[in-house]
C-alpha cells in the first residue's frame, strides 16, 4: 500500500475519532496495526492539527471568552 493512502486513512481516522468521546490517539494506535506503522512524530503532528482544528471551529467563541469575559451571559 502507498504510503500517503496509509497516512490519509490514519488521518481519517483521527478526525471521526476526535469527536467521539474515546480515545482518537488509541483508535490511531489501533488502526497503525493493519496499516504501515508510522513515526511518533506523525501521531504528534496529527494530534496537533486536530487540537488547531478547535480554535478554526470556535473562533467566535474563543473572542467572546478573551474580550467579553466580565460580561453576564
Amino acid at each position: 500500500m502507498p504510503e500517503w493512502i496509509a497516512v490519509v486513512l490514519l488521518g481519517i481516522v483521527e478526525g471521526v475519532t476526535e469527536f467521539l468521546p474515546v480515545s482518537s490517539t488509541g483508535h490511531l494506535l489501533l488502526a497503525q496495526h493493519w496499516l504501515p506503522p508510522q513515526s511518533d512524530e506523525f501521531t504528534t503532528i496529527i494530534q496537533c492539527g486536530a487540537a488547531l482544528a478547535l480554535f478554526a471551529v470556535f473562533t467566535d467563541r474563543l473572542k467572546q471568552l478573551c474580550f467579553h469575559w466580565r460580561e453576564p451571559a
